[in-house]
Order: C-alpha cells, then structure tokens, then sequence
C-alpha cells in the first residue's frame, strides 16, 4: 500500500490493528510496547509516510530549547570534551542539551523511532555511531534537524576527520623520528552500532610504513577491548618479547596510557628506551604529556552544535560537510 498525504494516528491503529491507545504509547515510551506490537505499528507509520505532530511547524514558529545527543557509552573522555564544546555554543543560545546514552543496537533503534517523533527536541546530534539506511531513512522524514559526527551522510550536516589520515600522521612520525621497530596497539572488540576507528587509523598506518619498506610486524600488532586495563595487559606481553618495539602507536589515548603504565611498570624509560604516540588528544594526555594526534574534539563539538542551530533556524541552508584537520602534538613520551 503507498503512503498517503495527511495519514493519521487513527490510519497507523487500522493498519496495524491494534488500539489508538497503543500507537501512542509507542510514541511517547516504545519500551513500554512489546517487540512484536512495535514492529507493526513501525511498518504502518513507514507504509503510510506517516509523521506525528510533535515537530511539526517551521523553525521560526518554535523557539529553539532542547537539542539531543545520542553517544555510545557518552561518559568516555573523548565523547565529553565533544559535548563540552557543544554547551558552550548552546548555553549561549539558551538551549538545553540533553544526552542519551546508548548501550546496544536495540536501544539504539528505539531512541530513533522514538525521539524524532515527539515534542522533547528541536534537533539532534549522534555522536559516533553507524547508522543504517532504514534508520537514516526514518531520520530524513522527519522534520527534525540531524548532525552527524564522525559519520558523513548527504542527507545531513556532518562533522567527521579522515581516521585514514591520521594513522598516515602516525606513521610518518614515526619514520621521521626513525622510532623502528613500531608496534600497534589496537581495538578489536567494538559494539555493533559504532563505528571502527581502530581499523582505519591502522589502514593508514601500515600502509605508510609498508610502502616505505618498514612493515610492522604481526607480533607487534596487539588488539584489545579498547579500554586502559586491557591497553595495559596487552603492553606487557608486547614489551616483555625478546623483539620488543622501540615504539608504540596506540589508536587511542586511553590505550596509549596503558602501555604508559606498563612501561612505566617494567622500569623502561620512555622516551629513551620506549616512545608511545597515542591518538584524540584528550585532557588527559596533556596531564600525562603524552605525544598524540590531535583530532580537536572540543571544536568538532562545537561546530556540530552550530551547524544544528543554523539548520533549525533556517532549514532551506544547505547541508555542511566538515572535515576537522588533523596535527601531531610532541609532548615527553617521543
């Protein structure tokens, strides 16, 4: 059946034969309607073009003050300075910023059936995640404002950096320096629903080397969960071979200070005996004085933020890529 102009509430219920009470619980609170339920109230608002009445109006009919942020495990450092920048922005434009975090795919796909449908937001940020083309389709028919970071898409504004990039920088820092043999500490466990840096950044990075006659050996590739303990583990059976590394590149700070702490553990010196690169340049890398590349993410923060209240305002401007640059910063550990 096509979609029709002007589909209604009453017009979802009929096709998915269910009540006009349980089309909107699931609008408002779609984790309080049961999987099956959902999914055919879901298909009939698809099959209709059906758009509930919560945003509906023009940009200047409503006052901008809510603006949503959908991040995965927002609480990581480098997910926090991005929202820093983005308040800074929206506390001058009296807008409140609310976050919703995202734990799983499943969670993932209810916020965005859910939040654009509604009343709560004037726009919305994600942060990070990989968003399928149903759901982007879902998104684009809404007349909510989308930005993406770190994830480009025609149909929105987005914010991103070339992680391809940034494992080049590496790479060519490290050549540079002549810090050879180099290793690479990675992540390789990584939730379905976000995005794979660690992948890129290692594309670059090998390549670079590679192509300059200095490939990295597979037993100085080590790959982790992601985290500063698992960083830390993983370090100590790298620095403990009879081949160890003269430096280590690590796809995030967070890992990178892993391998810090293990170092420091083993009683290497670094830079001299141990030079360790990280990559995002979050707050804690000053503190530790830790070489990275720098990826600005406070800025890329406030760009998304502006960028999303251009767009609410004027919906008719056209659409923004940006693409952030990308600097090693030299600290003491190179």
């Amino acid at each position: 059946m096509a979609g029709k102009a002007g589909s209604t509430i009453y017009d979802v219920a009929d096709k998915a034969e269910v009540s006009i009470t349980t089309v909107s619980r699931f609008l408002n609170s779609p984790a309080l309607v049961n999987q099956g339920t959902a999914g055919k109230i879901q298909d009939a608002m698809d099959a209709l073009a059906y758009i509930p009445h919560g945003n509906s109006g023009t940009a200047a009919q409503r006052k901008i003050g809510r603006v949503g942020v959908l991040a995965p495990f927002f609480t990581a450092p480098s997910f926090v300075q991005r929202i820093q920048g983005m308040t800074q922005v929206l506390r001058q434009a009296n807008t409140e910023l609310v976050v919703y975090s995202v734990d799983n795919p499943g969670q993932l796909d209810e916020y965005l059936q859910s939040v654009p449908f509604t009343k709560r937001l004037d726009g919305l940020i994600i942060l990070s995640m990989a968003l399928s083309e149903k759901q982007i389709h879902r998104l684009e028919r809404t007349a909510i404002q989308v930005v993406l970071v770190e994830q480009s898409h025609p149909g929105f504004s987005c914010v991103e950096i070339d992680n391809v990039q940034g494992g080049r920088l590496a790479a060519e820092y490290v050549l540079q320096r002549d810090l050879l043999p180099v290793a690479f500490v990675g992540e390789q466990t990584v939730s379905p629903f976000s995005l794979h840096p660690s992948d890129l950044r290692w594309k670059g990075f090998s390549e670079v080397l590679a192509a300059a006659g200095h490939p990295v050996h597979p037993e100085h590739v080590v790959l982790g969960e992601g985290k500063v303990e698992d960083a830390s583990r993983l370090a100590l059976q790298l620095l403990n071979r009879s081949h160890r590394p003269r430096a280590v590149f690590a796809m995030s700070d967070l890992m990178a200070i892993g391998v810090l702490r293990s170092a420091r553990s083993l009683g290497l010196q670094v830079p001299h005996d141990l030079a360790i690169l990280g990559f995002d340049d979050i707050e804690a890398a000053s503190w530790m004085e830790l070489s990275t590349v720098s990826q600005n993410l406070e800025e890329s923060g406030r760009l998304a933020a502006e960028l999303l209240l251009e767009r609410i305002r004027d919906p008719k401007l056209s659409k923004k890529l940006t693409r952030l640059d990308l600097k090693i910063i030299e600290r003491s550990t190179t």
